[in-house]
C-alpha cells in the first residue's frame, strides 16, 4: 500500500510542476500531463528522471 501513495504523490507532483510551468506560460508543458495521468509505476519514475528528480 505505501508504494501506491508514494507512486501518487509522486504523481501529484510532477502534475503541479506541469500545471505551474504553463501557468508560467510554458504552455507546452500540458502536453506530458496525459503521459503522467496514465503512467505506470515504472514509466512514472521514469518522467519524474526527465523533470530531474532524483529516484
Amino acid at each position: 500500500m505505501k508504494d501506491h501513495i508514494d507512486t501518487e504523490n509522486l504523481r501529484s507532483t510532477i502534475l503541479n510542476d506541469i500545471y505551474a510551468g504553463a501557468a508560467a506560460g510554458m504552455g507546452a508543458m500540458l502536453m506530458d500531463e496525459g503521459r503522467v495521468i496514465a503512467a505506470d509505476e515504472k514509466e512514472l519514475h521514469e518522467i519524474a528522471k526527465q523533470y530531474g528528480y532524483e529516484i
